[in-house]
């Protein structure tokens, strides 16, 4: 309420999680707002070089793989609060099972606890935590830190996320889509060659992005599908550049 997410908490797992709405509800808009190109050649006496650009800039995209990704542990973004290093706070646990071992991933979720919602307490007892926040909670000692594969495993696992821009993001992006540098031999040399006209090219496509706004440097074209609505990235795929060498004559 009042912009403060909503939690729920797992007892097996001894975290709190973000709580689902249970309802459909538009996010935004999947249409970009601009799709373009640019290319341009520059030349100097028998030398030429051609750019091109491919770009995308708004609408919005839901990212299967940083959902599922992030959810196992598998992506640059699921690292936050692993470690001390990341971000992890450090405590030693206090409950029975627990008692005396310490901890290097926990982190406190931003948020209250939804009506109706009882949670085990560091003492063993059970509490209605409704309307508290975890902070606050965790400050006077009742709850304890959550861990970071306790978060990530209950926000973004199948049927149990929330939307977020971990997964849910604006799709921009500024594509290298190739460069081509072209010399024409001097006559010369082709005329040598038995030719009336000689010219040496080499090209180099898709090298990568410029700008690129996912999470993780997913590859933000393997949205574009057989359908013209396609909102949904829903696999890891490569980027694939290729590299063309050319001779062309004229006899």
């Amino acid at each position: 309420e009042n912009g403060v997410p909503l939690l729920e908490w797992d007892d097996s797992w001894r975290g709190a999680y973000r709580a689902q709405s249970k309802t459909a509800e538009v996010v935004g808009n999947m249409t970009p707002d601009f799709l373009g190109s640019v290319a341009t050649t520059l030349t100097w006496k028998d030398l030429s070089l051609n750019v091109g650009l491919d770009m995308r800039f708004g609408g919005l995209v839901a990212s299967y793989c940083n959902l599922y990704g992030t959810q196992a542990g598998w992506t640059e973004s699921s690292l936050q609060y692993r470690d001390p290093e990341h971000g992890g706070m450090t405590w030693t646990s206090q409950y029975a099972d627990s008692k005396g071992i310490q901890y290097t991933d926990g982190m406190i979720p931003e948020g209250v606890f939804k009506e109706g919602t009882i949670a085990t307490l560091v003492d063993g007892t059970k509490m209605d935590v409704s309307g508290l926040s975890y902070a606050q909670l965790v400050q006077e000692g009742k709850l304890e830190p959550t861990h970071a594969g306790s978060w990530y495993g209950n926000n973004y696992s199948w049927g149990a996320q929330t939307i977020d821009d971990i997964w849910v993001h604006k799709l921009s992006y500024i594509a290298l889509r190739n460069i081509t540098i072209n010399y024409r031999l001097p006559n010369s040399i082709s005329h040598k060659l038995g030719a009336k006209g000689l010219n040496l090219s080499f090209s180099a496509r898709n090298l990568g992005y410029l700008y690129n706004s996912l999470p993780n440097n997913l590859n933000p074209e393997s949205v574009r599908s057989n359908s013209a609505s396609e909102f949904r990235i829903r696999g890891f795929e490569p980027y694939t550049a290729s590299y063309i060498f050319t001779i062309n004559a004229n006899f």
